[in-house]
């Protein structure tokens, strides 16, 4: 499995975006400065997740995995699953 680490917004959406990222294949990792919130739109089934004091907003159908002292906030059909100290 490719593993892909974003801190940017910028990072995450050029991923979102890119066709050549497949879902079968591919996990995405968030671990952007505290204070940073980064948005999740993904209707495609990457594998996201979220690390250290990252805090991410989840939108469309996005599964996100929550580890660390992350924040997570789930809207639409969005799934978490939090582990540790993450909510």
């Amino acid at each position: 499995m490719k593993t892909l680490t974003v801190t940017t917004q910028a990072e995450l959406d050029a991923v979102l975006t890119d066709p050549d990222v497949a879902y079968d294949n591919t996990e995405v990792f968030i671990d952007s400065p505290a204070g940073v919130t980064l948005a999740v739109s993904d209707r495609r089934g990457l594998n996201v997740s979220v690390f250290g004091s990252s805090t991410v907003t989840a939108y469309d159908s996005s599964t996100v995995n929550a580890f660390g002292s992350s924040e997570v906030w789930a809207y639409d059909s969005s799934t978490v699953t939090a582990h540790d100290s993450s909510t």
